[in-house]
């Protein structure tokens, strides 16, 4: 049962204490097994503070959890294996002066890199053929 006054970090904390409680953990135990300091994993149960991400995937990884559920957003911790790292790009790389369109199956934007900022525009979509 949720209370609705929650706090997305109250959320993260019933979250964490609740998979380590199914898996017969300790406090002590989970900080152990995600290289976490103890009184943190305290801390990420109550709500007072909210783990950075890659302690969140430690812990996530500790607890054999695939995601977490934060207000109305999940969070997916997934392990990409090395074929998906390979087909992943690496870095985007942009020139100034140049305008780039990605169109994809939903959207449509163009990136123009200046000196001034990056412009990121919505276009409109390519009729078909």
């Amino acid at each position: 049962m949720w209370i609705l006054n929650m706090n997305w970090k109250e959320e993260l904390g019933i979250q964490i204490r609740q998979a380590r409680q199914d898996l017969f953990l300790t406090q002590r135990e989970l900080r152990e097994r995600a290289g976490v300091h103890v009184n943190m994993i305290g801390r990420y149960e109550s709500g007072d503070s909210a783990p950075e991400l890659d302690k969140l995937i430690q812990l996530a990884a500790a607890l054999d959890l695939k995601e977490f559920q934060i207000g109305e957003h999940t969070v997916l911790i997934r392990r990409i294996d090395a074929a998906d790292a390979q087909a992943q790009p690496k870095q985007l790389r942009l020139e100034y002066g140049r305008e780039y369109v990605f169109d994809a199956a939903n959207s449509c934007v163009k990136i123009q890199p200046s000196r001034e900022g990056l412009f990121i525009l919505p276009q409109k979509r390519k009729a078909a053929g």
